[in-house]
Order: structure tokens, then sequence, then C-alpha cells
């Protein structure tokens, strides 16, 4: 994952939008809320991912803003980011991206080994009042596509309007192949670890990958 998050104006904009409804999320309740998992084909990038069925991505129009965004907030030493795709839940309570990259590090080994230390190289991009803070120091996962990992934060944010403070979480899945990076990420915006890394593991369990880099 690119070392800076960037908060995207417009995720900014939908936060407090969205739904607050409890998660009393089953597969069930994913199905009847988001849909079935359809294959997304990034045919230039050579992989599939299943993304649910009723998130909206990000139109080429939408993504010209983003890409502005990313190129005004770049910082030397930044990575170079080849490609990115995001999508949003019918509810506005999940954003999905999907970011190819430059490799952070020399090696998936390297990335794991520096796993516990992310928290530390992007405290910088939050303020205090946010108490961003580390989920775990990092977990390995399987998938279809062999062994990634598991990055997960939470940060606090407070609505204008109400004054009141709401955690966010923040979490991806991270691959190192054909000489790029490819980090898979949904951020929960009612700040439910559990339920966004089943969400997100459901996704993951289809990826396919033949990267054409």
């Amino acid at each position: 994952m690119n070392k800076r998050i960037f908060c995207l104006a417009l995720a900014l904009m939908l936060l407090f939008a969205a739904s607050a409804q409890a998660d009393g999320a089953g597969s069930y309740f994913r199905r009847v809320q988001y849909g079935t998992l359809v294959a997304y084909d990034n045919l230039v990038y050579g992989y599939s991912l299943g993304v649910y069925s009723r998130f909206i991505m990000l139109s080429d129009e939408q993504m010209e803003s983003v890409w502005a965004s990313i190129d005004e907030n770049r910082e030397e030493g930044d990575e170079e980011i080849y490609d990115l795709r995001i999508w949003f839940s019918p509810d506005l309570r999940y954003e999905l991206e999907i970011q190819v990259k430059e490799p952070t590090y020399d090696s998936f080994d390297t990335e794991v080994a520096n796993a516990a230390g992310y928290i530390d190289l992007i405290r910088d991009d939050f303020e205090p009042e946010n108490n961003v803070r580390a989920v775990h120091d990092g977990v390995l996962r399987e998938t279809p596509a062999g062994t990634m990992l598991e990055t997960a934060i939470a940060y606090d944010v407070t609505d204008e309007e109400t004054g009141k403070t709401h955690p966010v979480v923040f979490m991806y899945y991270d691959y190192y192949g054909a000489g790029v990076e490819m980090c898979f990420s949904l951020r929960d915006y009612q700040g439910d670890y559990e339920s966004a890394r089943t969400l997100l593991d459901n996704m993951m369990q289809t990826i396919s990958l033949g990267l054409r880099i």
C-alpha cells in the first residue's frame, strides 16, 4: 500500500451520509444489501476479483479528480501508482480500492517483516485527534492466488455538524508479483473491523492473478 493514505475528497464528502444501521451481517444480509459477487476483470493488468454486484465503481470522469488529488499530494519518495480502481457500497458504508503500484520493498518477505512498523510510516498523515492506531501487527491470509499480508488500522473522525466522533477502519491485502505490488483495500466508515474483514476476505477468495505487467 502506498505509505501515504490519500483522504479523497469524495470519500470525506460521503463519510457521514453512510447508513447508521447496525451490522447483523451474515451472508444473507450481504446478499440482500450488496448483491452477489460478480467478477471484475482488469484485462490491462491481468487480474480478476469478485466484487459485490451492487457496489458502484467510480467512472473514468470521477477518477480524473482522484488522480488529480494524488498528483497534488505526491511527495518525493512516494511509490509510483500504475492503476487505481474505486467502488462504494450502495449504503456508502464501504469503500473498496484496488491499487497496482511500484513495490514499497524489495520483496514480499521484507513487507511482512516491516508490517508492525506500518503505523509509524503513516502516522504523520493524520492529526493527533484522529488517534490513528494499528488493529494488529499484520496477519497472513491465504487466497487462491497465494499468501497475502493483511494490514489494518483504525482512526477517528469528527462530524462537523454533530461534533460526534466516529471510528473508521482501513485494511488491505498485499501481494507482490511480476515486479509490482497490488493492494486490495476496504475502508469501513462504521469502524467495524470484523465485518470489514469478512467482507474483504469474501471478495479475496475469488481472486485470480495472471499479471502481465
